[in-house]
């Protein structure tokens, strides 16, 4: 039994991932409402990917649950693993800006294995795990050997332990969905503490940037459980889908025109941008539909052969 408030959550988090990375491609002059992923600021859209990443782990729960078998359980694990890694690799140029770079699918692929491997422990463990990365960052930047995370996208590799804390803390709401309430007062006590001793940049990969992630994705995920909406749930169960249709359509035929026009990209009016992803949002939306269609048209006309 699917739960729908999870598949609208996770299908708001994809949304807002291909908006803001589409606006974030065609112009360059975006009022700071929009803007996100500036050195040394905090803005509305830096909290998008966490988002995501904490809707992989409530998701991840159900994932588990479903696999009782050894065996099948490791073949999905690995099956789903090298599916991220692959399409990641594909793109990565696009994505990351370089090739082989971290973007966010790999980003999850890197964090759903620790994640699966931990989820059948206790909320304790998991939270445990979570607390043990924040005493690693602060402890390697009490010693000067943190990177700077600001010279590759999303931080590169050495950035990814640091998300783990989000997806973790995904998991253990999807295990105790009935303490939703609870664990939000918990998550911003402990946000409180983190802002009071670090500022919370995205671009710095912060301790307090993470647990202020957590705590707004629960209070968003706890104001859409009452929200059903059937093009939003139908983008939560095909995120991956939604993602690669922006770059296939989108995103590699605008940068092969950008290189084209010996341009270095994209400079619309912000509004213009704005309008155009938008526009360019419900095209993906029609498209990953056409494509559902072709899968039955061609599974009747097997049947029928």
């Amino acid at each position: 039994m699917r739960i729908h408030s999870i598949d609208v959550f996770r299908g708001i988090s994809i949304l807002l991932m291909v908006f803001f990375t589409l606006i974030l491609r065609l112009s360059d002059s975006l009022p700071d409402l929009i803007v996100h992923n500036v050195r040394e600021s905090l803005h509305i859209g830096d909290f998008v990917l966490p988002m995501f990443l904490f809707a992989s782990g409530i998701s991840l729960v159900f994932f588990m649950k479903k696999r009782k078998d050894l065996e099948t359980t490791i073949l999905d694990i690995v099956g789903r693993f090298g599916k991220f890694v692959m399409i990641s690799l594909f793109i990565s140029s696009f994505s990351a800006g370089e090739l082989f770079g971290m973007d966010e699918l790999m980003l999850s692929a890197v964090l759903f294995l620790p994640v699966v491997l931990l989820i059948r422990f206790s909320d304790k463990v998991l939270a445990g795990v979570g607390i043990a990365v924040f005493a690693l960052y602060f402890a390697l930047q009490a010693f000067a050997l943190l990177p700077d995370f600001a010279l590759h996208y999303l931080g590169g590799y050495p950035a990814a332990i640091f998300y783990l804390p989000v997806m973790l803390a995904g998991a253990i709401v999807g295990k105790n969905l009935d303490k939703l309430k609870e664990m939000f007062v918990i998550s911003v006590a402990i946000s409180i503490v983190l802002l009071a001793i670090i500022p919370p940049y995205k671009m710095a990969v912060s301790p307090s940037f993470m647990a202020l992630s957590v705590s707004i994705s629960l209070l968003v995920f706890i104001l859409v459980q009452k929200i059903r909406n059937g093009a939003i749930e139908y983008l939560g169960k095909k995120p991956i889908r939604y993602w690669v249709l922006m770059f296939a359509i989108l995103i590699v035929p605008l940068d092969f025109y950008i290189i084209s026009t010996g341009e270095d990209r994209v400079s619309l009016w912000w509004f213009d941008a704005v309008l155009a992803s938008l526009i360019a949002m419900v095209v993906l939306f029609a498209a990953s539909k056409a494509i559902d269609v072709g899968i039955r048209i061609k599974a009747d006309l097997t049947k029928q052969e």
